[in-house]
């Protein structure tokens, strides 16, 4: 599952941050132009308090600093004639047809911290970490891909008091299809032409273009 994707992408993003700081020397540095001073906080904080990779809001309960991954919206992009995406041209199901749709989805991605930098900072990473990996959002067929951004309204119905938040926003777009195996069998037993022995012939049907493909069985029998 796509969420389930995003979930690993940050765990093992953010343990990369950890094990290599000169990581958060090139993002914080070259892209953002933070002092020295800045980066050995944010290299502290990073080893005293990594965030919490959850599934759902976060709850009072929630170790914070925190990064909560929610399904935002869902649903049908693009609908092809008749569900037909194609067909399998391998394996046991070869020839059955390929039914489904695009859909399209967004995940929120909510930063949660108790002071403003490091909220800012953690979802500094967090972006930096899903634009590395539009190759495996390729990879795993994921398409349209795109991130943005904004700042998160305090609300206590999904924010524990005195947090900061930032929200992520990952859409893309996916295919699923289901394999249509009935079609398959029913392609098996279509009538590809019309089978006659030798005592017959199209010209018996009186000079009328019969335009079907025939199979005339010999003495031998075979066709």
């Amino acid at each position: 599952m796509i969420q389930r994707l995003l979930y690993t992408l940050l765990t093992t993003g953010f343990q990369e941050f950890q094990n290599n700081p000169g990581l958060i020397d090139e993002l914080f540095t070259e892209v953002w132009e933070l002092s020295p001073t800045e980066l050995a906080g944010i290299k502290e904080k990073l080893g005293d308090e990594p965030p919490t990779i959850i599934h759902g809001y976060a709850r009072t309960d929630t170790d914070f600093p925190a990064i909560s991954i929610t399904l935002g919206s869902e649903g049908e992009a693009l609908e092809f004639i008749g569900n037909d995406i194609g067909m399998v041209d391998e394996g046991e199901y070869f020839g059955a047809d390929l039914e489904g749709s695009a859909w399209q989805h967004a995940y929120n991605i909510y930063v949660y911290a108790d002071h403003p930098d490091v909220c800012m900072y953690y979802y500094e990473m967090a972006k930096s970490i899903f634009l590395a990996s539009f190759p495996t959002f390729n990879a795993k067929g994921l398409f349209q891909t795109s991130l943005k951004g904004m700042d998160f309204m305090p609300d206590p119905l999904y924010v524990p008091a005195h947090l900061f938040v930032r929200q992520l926003v990952f859409s893309c777009q996916k295919e699923f299809c289901r394999t249509n195996v009935e079609s398959r069998l029913m392609k098996a037993f279509e009538v590809a032409g019309i089978h006659i022995d030798n005592s017959g012939s199209p010209s018996d049907v009186g000079g009328v273009k019969t335009n079907v493909t025939t199979y005339i069985e010999g003495e031998d029998g075979e066709a």
